[in-house]
């Protein structure tokens, strides 16, 4: 009996070693090493803490990553889970692809972010996992994407107003760092809409800065297709530019309410083929989320929606030195939501907003279709 229980001991223990070890290696593996010295240094200046989490706590925590909240085709899930008293959200990955050089981008961007209301807060990671895992405050699990295309049985709806709140906030944010980050992952999958209707964004793995003096950087083509610059696309080279086509095409979601890119053939055609097939009608209202009209705001409101539809048409057009520059677009958005009363009459840009829909490339990404399995948006 004894020799029995001395050998049970054994190799339990011989487990445990093995499980601390193979943890051991998956914290270094993961950039422990990188992302030690980076929250160690980080400086002064903005004095969030980061934590790094036990597998054990966060396993404890999520009930064995029972709660999936969020998946994406890019090998990215998101639990929700209950932490040292309060709520939490854990997005996790199962993908290899630069997991390591976009975790610790994603915590570098999200750390110096955190204390903005607009951005979900970053509590800390895991490396001990086979793949690393980010931990936020939890805030709600209702994507800005599932609310607007009534995706995973969301039942939430948003008002003009708060279409427009949003639209004004993502275009500040990319203005809150002294030398340009340009995001290139601007969707409405990297936005959640809290339980008071705030837009928290997250997600900045693929988030890369200009080097100071310099107004481009080439780089390896990274995005989501829908989304990604056709121009960046051809060429590999980010610019201040860059960013301002994906967020034309987030604003043109919010004035239609259209997916941006079918992810199936049997799907309904891109969000420019539907604004072609639009205009035919001659009336705004044809381009504008039912939901939108339902709400029945008046000239004002109607003037909001044409002013950010010929703004969104702008920052979409194929030549980027005609797109207007970002922090060009939130001040022009602040003006449409605070001055509506200061916007054109209704009607008097409507030739504008025809021609531009009409000189916008239908079909922009054809070339850029083998992306969708190669490119990480985590």
């Amino acid at each position: 009996m004894h020799f029995f229980m001395r050998k049970f001991r054994t190799g339990r223990n011989f487990f445990q070693k093995s499980e601390k070890k193979k943890k051991e290696q998956h914290y270094w593996k993961n950039g422990g090493a990188l992302l030690t010295d980076l929250i160690t240094t980080f400086g002064p200046r903005y004095k969030i803490p980061i934590r790094h989490f036990g597998a054990e706590e966060i396993i404890s925590a999520t009930n064995g990553f029972r709660e999936m909240v969020y998946t994406n085709e890019f090998h990215t899930r998101m639990y929700s889970g209950f932490l040292e008293g309060r709520p939490i959200l854990v997005k996790a990955h199962d993908g290899d692809y630069g997991i390591v050089e976009n975790l610790v981008r994603d915590v570098t961007i999200n750390s110096q972010m955190s204390h903005h209301k607009n951005v979900l807060k970053l509590l800390g990671c895991c490396l001990e996992f086979e793949h690393p895992a980010l931990i936020y405050d939890f805030c709600g699990t209702d994507l800005l994407s599932d609310i607007l295309h009534d995706e995973s049985n969301c039942r939430r709806s948003l008002s003009w107003t708060s279409r427009l709140r949003i639209a004004s906030v993502i275009a500040y944010l990319h203005n809150a760092f002294p030398t340009p980050i340009i995001f290139r992952d601007i969707k409405p999958y990297r936005v959640i809409i809290d339980q008071q209707g705030v837009a928290k964004l997250f997600g900045f793995s693929l988030s890369i800065s200009l080097p100071p003096g310099k107004l481009q950087v080439e780089d390896n083509v990274a995005g989501t297709v829908g989304y990604l610059d056709p121009a960046y696309g051809r060429t590999g080279i980010v610019t201040q530019k860059t960013d301002v086509f994906s967020f034309g095409v987030l604003l043109l979601q919010l004035l239609t309410g259209q997916k941006a890119w079918p992810i199936n053939q049997s799907d309904r055609s891109n969000i420019f083929e539907f604004l072609i097939d639009c205009i035919d009608t001659g009336e705004l209202d044809g381009l504008v989320d039912p939901k939108i009209l339902g709400e029945g705001g008046g000239v004002e409101q109607m003037k909001q929606i044409q002013a950010c539809l010929h703004l969104a048409l702008r920052c979409v057009l194929r030549d980027q030195e005609d797109r207007p520059f970002i922090v060009d677009v939130a001040k022009q958005l602040r003006k449409i939501e605070r001055y509506p009363n200061q916007l054109p009459p209704l009607g008097s840009t409507w030739n504008t907003i025809c021609s531009l829909i009409r000189s916008v490339d239908p079909k922009p990404w054809p070339r850029l279709q083998l992306y969708l399995s190669t490119t990480l948006s985590v």
